[in-house]
Parts: structure tokens; C-alpha cells; sequence
């Protein structure tokens, strides 16, 4: 795959040339790590599927972007820093390319004129849990690539009555489908970050659960994750009869809680505890 215009956004000392020159200050707090190797950006584009628009958050500066514009994908981006955003408007010109200075977590994607939007996105460790929740909120989400810390794909992926297994760990059982498809070391990226990613393709699957609702329920129940599970709901009005008759241990801890028990729990709660 060849560069074809006179920006490099996979050369280190481009980058380190345009940042100073910008007066660029990358956050860690942002994840603002720019991939910069070639394999692991074609691995990704690989997995992009074709005739689809692309909404990409966080760009950075502009690896996969500059690369997927080339193949000619309309690509909308959402990037939060002002002078990153400016960086890209300055070094991508596409007639292809959509790019909003905005934060993803607010952003409002009804002012993209596309019925359905393939997502991408190099997620920061302190937004993923926020992001993939949005991910699953908005409609024209169906599926992406995401890359993400590995510890936080970690928590995703985890079962029952393991120390990862959480919140983050039931919405993915009930809403998405995941597949791993590579990890990408930590020296792939400028500046290094402290830790290694995954890369995942996502696709939403049918649950009939209301998501903020299902979400504040799971939340509620490791508020305390030291205590017992009964302890936790009896915030909710739950007794231990009432989690005894419905086979569920009120001894229990959240984490011990396998996916089947989380439907019962959740439907009993919609019927009987849970007021609009």
C-alpha cells in the first residue's frame, strides 16, 4: 500500500516535526498514541468491509484515515482536540472526508446524512466503557473494528466467577457479538503507551432489554462488589425470599452470577421492582 501524497502520518519524525511545530501536546489521559505501523494498519483496513461509510472517532493523526480515504470510503470523524482537529483538516484533503471537531461521547450523529455507519476507532482506555455503550445506543451502529487496551477487552470477553467478570462483561454477552482478531504491541504506536491492545470486530445482536435501563440495574448490583449480592439489591426493594425462590444464592457475590441468573434477575426486576 503506497503513500500517495506528500503526508506521512506513520513516520515518526514527521510526526515529531508537525507536533512541535504545532505546538501539539499529546494527552495520555486522551490515549493519544498515533498508530504508526504500516502492517497493522492494512490488517485493519483489511477487515473494513467495502461500500459502507465509515465513522471513525478519535483520528488521531490520521493513520487509518488517510489510508481508507485512498480506498475511497466516505469516512466521517469525530476528534476532540481542537489543534489535532486542525492538524488533519490542514493534511487530509478529501472530497470523501467528514471531519467534526467534537466529543464522541456527546456527539450527536443525526446530522450524518448515512441510514448506516460502519464504526472504527482506536478507543482510549478511559472512554472505552462510555463508548461501547454508545456504540450499542445509536441505530445506525451495526458492527465495527475497534481497537482497544487488552486489559479492557479482557473485561469484556470475561465469564462468570472470574475477577474481570463485571458490567462491561454482561452488556457485550447481551448486546454484541465479539471476535478477537489480533493483538498490537505497545511499539507500534508514537509516543509507546505502557500497555498492549487487541483489535476486535463487534456486531450488535438482538436483545430486547433497554440498554440504560439493563446498564443501571447491572451497575447497581456491583455498587458494593465486596458484598453480597442481596446486599447490593436491597436497594432496589429486593429480599432474600424473593432471590431465594428465584434460585438465586442472596449470599452470592455479583461477580458469581452467570448469565442466565442476570436474565431472571433483570426480568423479575422490570415486573415487579422497576417504575417508570
Amino acid at each position: 500500500m503506497m503513500i500517495q501524497n506528500n503526508y506521512n502520518p506513520l513516520s515518526i519524525k514527521e510526526l515529531r516535526e508537525i507536533l512541535s511545530k504545532k505546538k501539539i501536546f499529546l494527552s495520555k489521559t486522551r490515549g493519544q498514541n498515533f498508530l504508526i505501523d504500516q502492517n497493522i494498519v492494512e490488517k485493519i483496513i483489511k477487515e473494513v468491509p467495502e461500500n459502507i461509510a465509515i465513522f471513525e472517532v478519535g483520528p488521531g493523526a490520521g493513520a487509518l484515515t488517510k489510508f481508507i480515504l485512498e480506498k475511497n470510503h466516505k469516512v466521517y470523524a469525530v476528534e476532540i482536540d481542537k489543534k489535532v482537529y486542525e492538524l488533519l483538516k490542514e493534511k487530509l484533503i478529501f472530497k470523501n472526508f467528514y471531519l467534526f471537531h467534537s466529543d464522541f461521547l456527546k456527539f450527536n450523529t443525526t446530522q450524518i446524512p448515512e441510514s448506516e455507519l460502519f464504526f472504527l476507532s482506536n478507543l482510549p482506555y478511559s472512554i472505552s466503557g462510555e463508548a461501547i455503550k454508545k456504540f450499542i445506543e445509536e441505530t445506525r451502529f451495526k458492527e465495527g473494528i475497534i481497537m482497544l487496551q487488552k486489559e479492557f477487552v479482557d473485561r469484556m470477553l470475561a465469564k462468570p466467577k472470574s475477577k474481570n467478570f463485571g458490567l462491561i462483561s454482561i452488556l457485550s454477552h447481551f448486546y454484541l457479538e465479539l471476535n478477537t482478531l489480533f493483538e498490537v504491541k505497545r511499539n507500534c504506536f508514537f509516543p509507546v503507551p505502557e500497555v498492549d491492545s487487541t483489535v476486535i470486530r463487534v456486531k450488535k445482536k438482538e436483545c430486547k432489554y433497554d440498554q440504560t435501563i439493563f446498564a443501571n440495574f447491572i451497575k447497581l448490583s456491583f455498587s458494593e462488589r465486596r458484598k453480597t449480592l442481596y446486599n447490593n439489591l436491597k436497594k432496589l426493594n429486593f429480599t432474600e425470599d424473593e432471590l431465594t425462590k428465584l434460585s438465586i444464592n442472596p449470599r452470592s457475590r455479583p461477580e458469581e452470577i452467570d448469565f442466565r441468573e442476570w436474565t431472571i434477575l433483570f426480568e423479575y426486576y422490570l415486573s415487579h421492582k422497576y417504575q417508570v
